[in-house]
């Protein structure tokens, strides 16, 4: 038994800050072990009393004659250091720290001293700063005063009354619940990925929520989450999502948050479902955990009210599902069962026909046995009329249900649920629904929520194996120029070196020549077919328009060679101790899409991809697509679909096309040249543009971190 299974399943618990004062945390949490059905044995430690609610107190974990395996900690901050290494001393696998007070208020070296503590004594800590972790089917309840809802998910989060508040939400769905509920807090020891890998292999635990300010290893998190997807889903909320809230998340965990967009989709890659709310954590959660998973994002509509069909079809449109269209075999059926339905196309509307109970069953059935349907919503009034309206037969929406469970049973396909009157009171036949199979929620936009993520699951089981596994090379660079650029201590390579590298890696640049003197550029100029661009070439002058290094559609030697003077002149006086390499003379390229692909460092996952519409329409359009590194085939194209401009790719008016298959190149080649050589903290192509003889790389960039 390893020390995290004894931490999590503890046969014996210390609790250290044990208090006689009902108002203490100390107090407090051995009462909830006490009255909560814990089975083990309890230790208070106090130095100052002989006993605590009735049990033998201790003044150090090292008087206590027995075996502990978990100690829960509510004593002031610069006490708990010590605390651990007492504890290690005794043996103690683990320590639940509730205390505050150290990176998080700006106390790194008290909490440097915890970490070392920890690593000293081989104590595992969850904590500190945390409201505490409730381990539900162990009876540990260290939360302080509540008792987490008991069922089959595990729970992260970096609140502790968010911790709470998505108990709240579980016990108000009377169908899911936790089996864990940690704080994770500041990370000190044990970090996300950590108890995931735990959550990943514990029997009682089907699927992982989570509520995230930060990661102190974001790409260790992916490396992890991408082994856990594949037998367990993950759902996540991601806060700090404004520039208010990225504020609020380093003062609350000491962590630094990343960029949202950027952090989501790599997520997604990893193939955690993230939500856009909080309060969509529990129910998403729940249909991925007890619906069977689709084989696509294709959902069919079942209501009896128009008004609900529309909102329905919105709502699934919004959320990137289709609705498609119904084979004629199966329209041609429920023209046999209603005569006088207003709409039998998807969505499909049986209008008052619904208050047969063999059409509702009749209907799901053919709507479920559509080759065009993965999934089936039904929505509106259905179900739940026997506690809302007087004078309804007692059986008949109990015995809908019973048969919609069976038909989910045996078709394998999902089934989401969205009544009306979920809100006015319980009734059985919505009861029987959520505990069988088919989440039942009172708002469509909701059930909606909980099939996207079902379909994006099913999207993920499907390609798993052909997404990045987000492991980056280490050791020195690959590249002789990155390696030697870092030993002479510079910060960029020049746009000329930077060519060079995509070259050799497989991109495709645009043909270029660097000049050293007039003459040079002449002849360079002579061996292009028509005009050409000029450029700087310096490894110190980023902005080369800026420093006036840049001019376009240069023709004829006279004008080649007049350019060369001023190009090398304007940067001299721009910056007259920068490195002055030569100037890059290329062919002018005809007009077309411009796109770019780029990479940087995320504080959080480390570096990252992009890839989008670039050139002059960067900052106004602001559509990219992002993924993790290295990134794959799929990973690739799945970037370009991400990119809203679809249109703009498929080639707007007169313009070409955008050759996908060569802009995954593209991707690729970036993606193999940053993760062979790390000390490139970024690399900037910018613009790529695309015409009828493909893609042309014009500038590029790359910036050095010897770090």
């Amino acid at each position: 038994m390893d020390k995290l299974d004894r931490l999590f399943d503890p046969e014996a618990i210390a609790v250290i800050g044990a208090s006689t004062d009902p108002e203490k945390r100390g107090h407090v949490s051995l009462r909830d072990l006490q009255r909560w059905g814990y089975e083990g044995d309890l230790y208070p430690v106090n130095p100052n009393a002989e006993e605590v609610l009735g049990l033998k107190a201790y003044p150090s974990v090292l008087d206590i004659p027995d075996q502990v395996d978990l100690a829960f900690i509510a004593i002031p901050a610069a006490y708990v250091p010590q605390t651990i290494r007492e504890c290690g001393e005794a043996g103690i696998a683990g320590a639940v720290i509730n205390t505050a007070g150290f990176g998080e208020l700006g106390e790194e070296e008290l909490e440097e001293e915890l970490a070392a503590a920890a690593d000293e004594s081989g104590v595992r800590l969850i904590g500190p700063n945390i409201q505490g972790a409730d381990f539900v089917h162990q009876n540990v309840f260290l939360l302080g005063g509540v008792r987490t809802t008991p069922g089959h998910l595990g729970l992260l989060t970096q609140s502790g009354n968010m911790g709470v508040a998505l108990s709240v939400d579980a016990e108000y769905s009377d169908t899911v619940g936790f089996s864990y509920n940690i704080g994770v807090g500041n990370e000190t020891d044990l970090e996300f990925q950590e108890y995931l890998e735990f959550l990943g292999r514990e029997q009682n635990t089907n699927g992982v929520v989570g509520y995230v300010e930060g990661m102190n290893d974001g790409r260790a998190f992916l490396q992890q989450a991408r082994n856990v997807s594949r037998e367990k889903p993950i759902v996540l909320y991601k806060s700090g999502r404004t520039a208010e809230g990225k504020a609020s998340a380093k003062s609350h965990t000491a962590s630094l948050a990343g960029d949202i967009d950027v952090i989501e989709s790599a997520y997604r890659q990893a193939g955690v479902h993230t939500v856009d709310e909080v309060d969509l954590l529990v129910p998403v959660a729940e249909a991925l955990t007890t619906c069977p998973i689709p084989d696509g994002p294709n959902v069919a509509v079942l209501t009896d009210g128009g008004g609900h069909a529309t909102v329905t079809a919105d709502a699934l449109e919004r959320a990137g599902l289709e609705t498609p269209e119904l084979t004629d075999e199966t329209q041609e059926t429920l023209g046999e069962l209603y005569e006088l339905s207003p709409n039998l196309t998807n969505p499909v509307d049986v209008m008052g026909a619904s208050d047969h109970e063999t059409m509702w069953y009749d209907t799901a059935r053919h709507l479920m046995e559509d080759p065009n349907v993965d999934a089936l919503l039904i929505a509106g009034a259905a179900l739940g009329y026997e506690e809302c309206w007087d004078g309804r037969e007692p059986d008949r929406d109990i015995g809908i249900a019973r048969k919609l469970t069976e038909l989910v049973d045996e078709l394998d396909t999902p089934v989401v649920f969205n009544s009306m009157w979920e809100e006015l009171g319980e009734a059985e036949s919505l009861d029987h629904l959520a505990e069988n199979g088919i989440p039942v929620y009172a708002d469509v936009h909701t059930a909606v929520e909980a099939l996207r993520g079902l379909a994006a699951y099913s999207g993920h089981l499907a390609n798993a194996d052909e997404k990045s596994d987000f492991r980056l090379a280490a050791g020195e660079p690959a590249a002789d120029v990155v390696a030697d650029a870092v030993a002479a201590g510079r910060k960029s390579l020049s746009e000329f070196e930077t060519k060079q590298l995509l070259e050799e890696y497989g991109a495709p640049v645009t043909a270029f020549e660097l000049a050293t003197t007039a003459g040079e550029a002449v002849d360079a100029a002579a061996a292009f077919d028509g005009p050409v661009a000029m450029k700087i070439a310096s490894p110190d002058i980023v902005h080369k328009t800026e420093a006036g290094g840049v001019e376009l559609g240069v023709a004829g030697a006279e004008d080649v060679s007049a350019a060369f003077e001023r190009l090398t002149d304007n940067a001299a006086d721009y910056d007259a101790e920068a490195r002055i390499e030569g100037v890059l003379v290329s062919p002018m390229v005809d007009d077309g899409v411009e796109l770019l692909v780029g990479t940087a460092d995320d504080p959080e996952i480390g570096p990252v991809i992009t890839c989008g519409i670039g050139g002059t329409l960067v900052e106004a359009i602001d559509d990219v697509a992002f993924r993790a590194l290295p990134v794959t085939e799929h990973d690739a194209r799945a970037m370009l679909d991400d990119i809203e401009a679809q249109a703009l790719l498929d080639g707007p008016r007169d313009l070409p096309a955008v050759d996908r298959d060569q802009l995954v190149e593209v991707l690729l080649a970036v993606s193999e040249l940053v993760a062979e050589n790390p000390p490139i903290s970024g690399l900037d192509v910018n613009p790529i543009v695309a015409t009828a003889d493909g893609l042309s790389v014009l500038d590029a960039s790359i910036e050095l971190d010897a770090e």
